[in-house]
């Protein structure tokens, strides 16, 4: 099981903080995580690129070891997050608006 949050604002403003904390945190604790950032991984609004990219990155990730994934995706809700989700075996997803 790999626990997956999901963080977005519509008006984009605050989720990296928010993001990193979140990761910091578990890090803090002990629990190997990973932190994606949406707005890095893509081209020019590119969808199909950008879920290519998450894929890769949390193959290599999962591989590492990481069980819990943080990502953030600007104004992005719940919709989109579980079709990312969707990318990571076993996902529990929390969606959380910031």
């Amino acid at each position: 099981m790999t626990e997956m949050t999901w963080l977005y604002n519509p008006a984009e403003r605050g989720q990296s903080a928010e993001a990193w904390a979140i990761y910091r945190e578990l890090f803090t604790k002990g629990i190997t995580a990973a932190y994606i950032d949406l707005n890095d991984i893509g081209w020019n609004g590119d969808r199909q690129l950008s879920l290519r990219n998450f894929a890769a990155l949390w193959r290599t990730y999962a591989a590492a070891g990481a069980r819990h994934l943080v990502v953030f995706g600007g104004a992005a809700d719940g919709e989109v997050a579980r079709e990312y989700a969707a990318l990571v075996p076993d996902a529990v997803l929390t969606v959380r608006r910031v």
